[in-house]
C-alpha cells in the first residue's frame, strides 16, 4: 500500500477507541511502501509505540506517521524556495529577501 492510503485504511478498518493489540491484530500485517521501494508493516511501525489505546483514527494515524523512518521522507534538506543552499554563506548582495 502506498503511504498516502494509510489514513483511509485506518479510518475504514477499525472502530475507535481501539486498543494497541486490536490495531496490530487487525491491520498489523498491512505493508506500507516507501518512495524508495522499501516496505514496512504497520506492526513493525507500531512496535516501539507505548500507547495502550487510540481514541480516534487521527491519533492512530499520527502514531504511524510519527514512527516512519527516513526512507519515507523525500529528498533530505530539499528546499524549493530557492536562495542559498543550507550551510553556505554568500556575500552577494544582489539577491535581497523581504
Amino acid at each position: 500500500m502506498e503511504y498516502s492510503d494509510t489514513e483511509q485504511i485506518v479510518e475504514q478498518s477499525l472502530e475507535f477507541p481501539a486498543t494497541h493489540t486490536a490495531v496490530v491484530e487487525q491491520i498489523g500485517a498491512i505493508e506500507i511502501t516507501s518512495p524508495s521501494g522499501d516496505s514496512v508493516t504497520i506492526r513493525e511501525i507500531l512496535d516501539p509505540v507505548e500507547e495502550e489505546s487510540y481514541l480516534n483514527s487521527d491519533s492512530l494515524y499520527a502514531a504511524i506517521v510519527g514512527n516512519l523512518d527516513e526512507t519515507f521522507i523525500g529528498r533530505k534538506y530539499y528546499d524549493d524556495r530557492g536562495g542559498t543552499t543550507f550551510g553556505t554563506v554568500t556575500d552577494d548582495e544582489s539577491t535581497v529577501s523581504f
